[in-house]
């Protein structure tokens, strides 16, 4: 008789360390989620910072805004011409940093579509594309962001 009592009273404790184990489990992954959100949305501020900085030394010096949105061609005899590889630099940078970001993050929505602003970049920059063949690893470091992506359009 007792041993059917503490067998009974045992199952039963179970059965609440079982349910107290499910709450716990859904709570810590409700936690996770709000973790990943908060890692998220710092990881997208980081990028928009990063590119903000690169977007306020064009406004440090307009005229080389020409050279990668205007299509303007940076000629080797150019003064500001090694002005213009530093900022091809830091831009594929900056890119390279978006698109690893975008492959990273959980729940970004728009990872599929963040790969068109590289693409833009690509087609608007005709110093960009010489820079880049000329440098000794084809572009970026990233293998996650291929060497270089085989048209404007498709993304790396």
């Amino acid at each position: 008789m007792w041993e059917t009592i503490l067998g009974f009273v045992s199952l039963m404790l179970v059965a609440v360390s079982l349910c107290f184990s499910a709450v716990q489990t859904r709570e810590v992954a409700k936690q996770s989620r709000i973790n990943n959100g908060i890692g998220s949305a710092t990881a997208l501020m980081e990028v928009n910072n990063l590119s903000r900085a690169w977007h306020d030394r064009l406004l440090e010096n307009p005229p080389l805004r020409a050279y990668f949105f205007d299509r303007k061609p940076s000629a080797p005899t150019d003064t500001d011409r090694p002005v213009v590889i530093t900022l091809a630099e830091l831009l594929a940078d900056v890119l390279e940093c978006e698109l690893q970001v975008a492959g990273l993050l959980p729940d970004f929505r728009f990872a599929h579509s963040w790969h068109r602003w590289p693409a833009h970049m690509w087609s608007r920059a005709p110093s960009w594309p010489r820079w880049w063949r000329a440098t000794p690893t084809g572009g970026p470091r990233s293998t996650s962001c291929g060497a270089r992506p085989a048209s404007p359009a498709r993304p790396p």
